[in-house]
């Protein structure tokens, strides 16, 4: 009938896609992708279209050599191929053993149970040879599989040559091949974010914090070791050194300070806009959930960030206490009017350099809670008790009413 007609037709013109996902180990990532470049290229000449895509990442523990732990990255590679169909499509290729057969397939069909055993007969021409490899097809519209040789092949495939073939199939051998660290590779290590900032606070508290470009041991250096150190994968030259400065120094990276420290400063962080490149970057590096070494130094500038902007906010917050206790300033006496001034404290607010010396501006709060502003070449210690001297102007400095005086004497 028409219907089944229609489903046969675009079974015809269709290809079959095979979509599989693979998670690749990042040291064999660059190798990986310029091999499969070349095989799919060759592929693409006979229709075999094959395409891949990193769609993610994730971090797995594994052992090294010498038996230690390790956390690994893995690249999430979501690989999609076709073989040539017709009415027949190309299922897998048979490699031929004493001990049975080794299938290799290409898409999620299930190969019979008869293929396992089976001798290397072609069931398109029915010779019955020694073969090393031979290819099962399928036809689309019956379900019927077949057997073939590597000649018979292209009756089937309508071109899809048995080297065409194989080097489809090694497109995802090699990413299998490529989800295993090689032996000997030198692995890059990753940490856990929140463990390493334990490590960078905790050696910040005790030996304070000293940038990667200083002299001496840095914070991110001297951290990374104690991680080495406390995990048993510190080398031997350097083992000794650490466990004895932590001992010394009583080094807790499990504290509950240091934990509220961590999540403090993660919070602030993570909220921030990104003003500029460094913030940007110091976001990034925190809102993963590992991190490797190149970017220790990074990590470790987050307290001292943090630690700018607390101080920060308490001056603010110390100028919005001050600048409420002055709102209740009122302008005294008049202009020309010669006035003493009881002293409650005394502040130089800015400085700037002239040809005939400094110039400074001093911000002095009365007694009587009122502010007075005195701009002046002398330098006066803020354990003054009294200033004398003579009314300029009455100003305003958001919201705060001053009194400026000059020609001022002061007594200790």
């Amino acid at each position: 009938n028409s219907a089944k007609a229609l489903k046969l037709i675009y079974q015809m013109k269709h290809t079959e896609v095979k979509i599989m996902m693979y998670e690749i180990f990042e040291g064999n990532m660059d190798r990986l992708e310029a091999k499969l470049t070349r095989i799919a290229n060759k592929c693409k000449k006979y229709g075999c279209e094959f395409t891949y895509n990193k769609v993610g990442e994730v971090y797995r523990e594994l052992v090294d050599d010498n038996k230690q732990k390790y956390t690994a990255r893995f690249i999430q590679v979501e690989a999609e191929g076709t073989a040539i169909i017709n009415d027949w499509q190309f299922i897998a290729s048979v490699e031929h053993t004493e001990k049975g057969n080794i299938i290799n397939r290409v898409c999620d069909i299930e190969v019979p149970e008869r293929y396992y055993t089976g001798s290397p007969v072609c069931e398109h021409c029915n010779s019955n040879r020694y073969r090393k490899y031979t290819y099962i097809v399928r036809n689309v519209s019956t379900g019927e599989f077949k057997q073939v040789g590597k000649s018979c092949l292209n009756d089937f495939t309508h071109g899809l040559s048995a080297e065409a073939a194989a080097r489809y199939i090694s497109l995802y051998d090699c990413l299998i091949a490529g989800e295993v660290p090689e032996p000997g590779f030198r692995f890059e290590r990753y940490i856990e974010i929140k463990e390493a900032l334990q490590y960078i606070a905790e050696t910040i508290n005790k030996f304070g914090y000293v940038k990667t470009q200083d002299c001496g041991r840095s914070t991110a250096s001297r951290a990374y070791d104690y991680y080495l150190t406390d995990n048993g994968m510190a080398p031997y030259y350097i083992q000794e050194d650490c466990k004895r400065e932590m001992e010394e120094v009583a080094f807790d990276h499990t504290s509950p300070k240091v934990l509220e420290t961590i999540n403090m400063a993660l919070d602030w962080v993570l909220s921030q806009d990104e003003t500029s490149n460094y913030i940007h970057n110091l976001k990034t590096v925190c809102a993963l959930p590992y991190v490797r070494q190149k970017n220790f130094g990074i990590l470790a500038s987050l307290f001292p960030s943090y630690n700018r902007e607390l101080a920060y906010q308490a001056k603010k917050e110390a100028e919005a206490k001050a600048n409420a206790a002055e709102v209740k300033s009122e302008y005294v006496g008049a202009v020309k009017d010669r006035i003493t001034v009881a002293v409650k404290s005394v502040a130089c607010i800015t400085s700037w350099d002239t040809d005939f010396g400094t110039t400074r501006i001093y911000k002095i709060i009365g007694t009587d809670g009122n502010v007075y502003m005195w701009k002046t070449g002398n330098l006066i210690a803020d354990s003054i008790k009294t200033i004398t001297g003579t009314i300029k102007a009455h100003n305003e400095f958001r919201g705060v009413k001053q009194t400026e005086l000059t020609r001022c004497r002061v007594a200790a």
